[in-house]
């Protein structure tokens, strides 16, 4: 599949260290790797959303959307945040506005 990255992904990846960014990377890899969207582990469509999912690495969540292309699937990776942070009013609110 094809990745991207929004910024606020992307700086939050940029702070991380250790295990944690091993573990985004490794999931990162899975994911390019990946033929569908059944193929990725602990990947979750979001209950009342259309193309927003969350994959759960540790104590972090990524979410994004996946959105098929005329030519390739296409996941856009757009918020990494903390398991505390995930399903916040505010994160609740952007992710609604991505899946409009």
């Amino acid at each position: 599949m094809k990745i991207k990255f929004s910024k606020s992904f992307s700086k939050a990846v940029d702070k991380l260290s250790g295990k944690q960014l091993g573990s985004v990377l490794d999931v990162i890899k899975e994911v390019k790797s990946a033929e569908g969207i059944e193929d990725i582990t602990d990947c979750t469509r979001l209950v009342g959303y259309h193309s927003v999912y969350r994959i759960r690495i540790g104590n972090y969540r990524a979410f994004f959307t996946f959105h098929i292309e005329i030519v390739d699937d296409v996941v856009y990776f757009r918020y990494l945040v903390s398991r505390g942070q995930a399903y916040t009013k505010k994160v609740e609110k952007e992710l609604k506005r991505l899946d409009d």
